[in-house]
């Protein structure tokens, strides 16, 4: 039996590969082309932060106020449990009580991190590691350390006093701390009696403030949709998907014109490299003899084609343009890649392009992605209705959720 093991990876590190994990779990995801990092880099550039694996608001205020708890305790104390112990069983004993209070409320437990865990063991992907990077870039911790080194840093001793209180409001003090942890509001003693997921209106006053007013946030969705008081719109309108949103975002002119230019560009390249997914697909279907897939694949082809001529997409250049965003990120974007995001522009500039040229095309990426662990040479023994990514997502169904959260008791 083969395993997963930590050497000592950074909690960024550790972050990417739980994503990937939690990924290959849902359909429409799995890497097969080799897109990911150009995704991640347009994903990270619209909704930092956020990450799929995360699942709802509250534990953006949950993780820094067991850690307050913890720091609130006597030296002595403090010392016989390190803060890592104290974050696994104190996370554990969160999952378990909200847990507990969903099933009292007659509250559907989904959301909730560890639910179905709980009483085997504990939570193995913990909120304090899901939610790290988050509290980082919302300024909720304000550190550069991973997770594993901020532990280590309050072991060695570390002062516990360097907190900032957002009840105190000391927000702009202009002190340097190696480790600073706010307090979100209500944070103090014991968990109210009866929490559950739902946030109330001092806890989502705090998120909006975080998600908008931290350093270089101006121009990202969430910051542009809470600043702007276009959230609770662009929940209501239909826009599940982020083709939707997309759509949606281009008329709403109190947008800042970069955050809709990102939002423009990236839906550009998820319609760009949707049409080899199709095309992956329909090279599947002909490989395991799966008509029903084979139709569908041509049927979303016609219409994927007829989309992306309107929509004006495959131009000279236009590679040059789905690549930008990696170069402003730092991305590492592989060779094979960038190579082959140019001669599929090259080819789709035909009025009608080749099918043998495309099938060729893609075939060649995913076996150079994936040497043979493909799809294509390793054929599915079951049948799906969809393999590996579709229309991009961008997180957008994550930061969805998180701001239903804050909207359901703060219209903005």
């Amino acid at each position: 039996m083969s395993s997963i093991g930590w050497i000592d990876f950074s909690s960024t590190d550790r972050k990417r590969v739980h994503e990937v994990l939690a990924l290959m779990k849902e359909p429409g995801t799995l890497d097969e082309l080799g897109f990911g990092q150009l995704r991640d880099a347009y994903a990270d550039t619209l909704f930092p932060g956020f990450s799929t694996i995360q699942t709802r608001a509250r534990y953006f205020l949950a993780v820094p106020k067991i850690m307050r708890d913890w720091a609130d305790w006597p030296d002595a104390k403090r010392r016989r449990q390190p803060l890592d112990e104290y974050l696994k069983i104190a996370e554990n004993e969160f999952a378990r009580m909200l847990k507990t209070n969903h099933d009292a409320a007659g509250l559907p437990p989904e959301g909730v991190i560890g639910h179905t865990v709980v009483e085997q063991g504990g939570v193995a992907r913990r909120p304090s590691s899901t939610y790290w990077n988050g509290l980082r870039v919302f300024e909720i911790v304000r550190t550069q350390s991973s997770l594993a080194e901020f532990c280590r840093y309050w072991r060695r001793g570390g002062k516990v006093q360097q907190v900032v209180s957002s009840d105190e409001g000391s927000d702009d003090t202009g002190e340097r701390f190696e480790a600073i942890v706010r307090r979100p509001p209500g944070a103090q003693g014991d968990w109210p009696a009866g929490l559950t997921l739902k946030l109330d209106v001092a806890e989502a006053r705090f998120l909006r403030e975080r998600f908008t007013t931290a350093q270089a946030l101006d121009d990202t969705v969430c910051a542009q949709l809470l600043s702007n008081n276009l959230a609770g719109r662009a929940l209501s309108g239909g826009h599940t998907s982020f083709a939707a949103f997309s759509a949606w975002a281009a008329s709403q002119l109190a947008l800042s014109q970069p955050c809709r230019d990102n939002i423009a560009a990236a839906q550009r390249f998820s319609l760009a490299v949707e049409g080899a997914h199709i095309v992956f697909n329909r090279l599947i279907a002909e490989g395991i003899d799966d008509g029903d897939l084979r139709a569908r694949c041509n049927e979303r082809y016609a219409d994927w084609r007829a989309t992306t001529k309107l929509a004006g997409i495959f131009h000279p250049g236009a590679d040059l343009e789905w690549l930008r965003v990696a170069d402003a990120s730092e991305a590492r974007v592989k060779q094979r890649t960038i190579e082959f995001l140019e001669q599929w522009n090259a080819l789709n500039q035909a009025h009608a392009p080749k099918q043998s040229g495309l099938d060729a095309l893609v075939r060649t990426q995913a076996v150079g992605n994936k040497p043979e662990r493909s799809l294509l040479i390793k054929l599915p023994r079951e049948r799906a209705d969809w393999y590996g990514m579709g229309a991009l997502d961008y997180r957008w169904q994550t930061v969805r959720r998180m701001l239903e959260d804050i909207v359901e008791v703060l219209p903005c």
